[in-house]
């Protein structure tokens, strides 16, 4: 079918044609130090529908986000001073630590020059692995059963049931492993890399028109990070209410 919808290649062009519009603009800045390309464009990964995204690095005591419209294209710009981005850093935030670490420096700062060298470090590194909670481990276990019960029933909505007990999973497999969690566009190919057989128990779960196929790989998925799918005694600390 023929489109007007631009290619990988083109619509990364066309986005790395804009950013030198978009930073005459970031610098007009009051408090400009140092600018920081960061996103799928910069990692030369745009797609048609990607935006420029940027990192703006501050003097003074506040911080924003703003967007622009710059040659048609969407701009998010992330304004901080430095102590804030490090605060970031040490909460461990893997969002900033991811785009820090893989963003080029447009504007040069030793400010910028130095965070960008300890999110690098840090995610080289990788956070800390974090196991399920009981809660998390009962949330997840929940979400498979409900969607088990809608694929016995031939439910249509298996499909989006399947899909939201998925992301519970990917969310605990990344945190269970000591991965920095990444956008749900690179799921797969970070899977692919690093866990196959669960990139192919995801590509399964995403692709099969069966639904029976598809509870068996979220299922398998799950157990990767449950160990099981039996349901444990737990819950939380009696708290007090205002």
């Amino acid at each position: 079918m023929p489109t007007d919808r631009p290619t990988l290649s083109e619509a990364q062009a066309r986005l790395a044609a804009t950013v030198p519009a978009a930073l005459r603009r970031i610098r007009e800045t009051p408090g400009l130090l140092g600018v920081l390309w960061c996103g799928s464009a910069a990692r030369g990964e745009a797609n048609a529908h990607s935006d420029l995204d940027f990192h703006v690095l501050l003097e003074g005591d506040e911080r924003w986000r703003a967007n622009y419209v710059v040659d048609g294209l969407p701009v998010e710009v992330f304004h901080n001073p430095a102590r804030k981005v490090r605060a970031m850093f040490a909460a461990g935030q893997g969002d900033t630590i991811t785009m820090f670490a893989e963003g080029r420096v447009l504007l040069p700062h030793p400010e910028l020059d130095a965070l960008v060298a300890e999110a690098r470090a840090l995610h080289a590194v990788g956070p800390a692995p974090r196991p399920l909670t009981g809660q998390e481990r009962f949330r997840l276990i929940e979400e498979v059963m409900d969607a088990r019960a809608l694929a016995d029933a031939g439910d249509p909505l298996h499909v989006l049931v399947a899909c939201r007990a998925a992301e519970l999973a990917l969310e605990g497999l990344f945190g269970l492993r000591g991965w920095w969690a990444v956008k749900p566009q690179r799921w797969l190919p970070t899977l692919q890399e690093r866990d196959p057989a669960a990139a192919h128990d995801l590509r399964t779960l995403l692709t099969t028109p069966d639904a029976g196929a598809r509870q068996s790989a979220l299922e398998t998925l799950a157990v990767r990070v449950t160990g099981d799918l039996t349901y444990q005694e737990g819950g939380s600390e009696p708290v007090s209410v205002p």
